[in-house]
């Protein structure tokens, strides 16, 4: 079973990585996930669930904005990590 999760979380990290590159913006991530950019930040900034928490953990702030590694996306949307 964790050969399955491992190849699934692959499979989707490839094809995010292919739309996206390696690190997501936030309107990237809002428009993945079918939100608005402004639901999205906050959400973010009032984390109510787990893989939101996880969401906001994962971010990585440069310069002024914040993204969002695809590896760890790809994991949290299939609910096998918290970041």
């Amino acid at each position: 079973m964790p050969d399955s999760v491992n190849a699934n979380v692959a499979t989707l990290e490839n094809q995010l990585t292919q739309r996206f590159g390696l690190l997501m913006s936030q309107a990237q991530l809002a428009e993945l996930l079918g939100r608005s950019t402004g639901g999205l930040r906050y959400s973010l900034s009032y984390p109510s669930d787990v893989s939101t928490r996880a969401l906001k953990a994962c971010g990585r702030k440069i310069g002024r904005r914040k993204y969002y590694p695809v590896s760890e996306v790809a994991r949290i949307i299939l609910g096998n990590g918290e970041a």
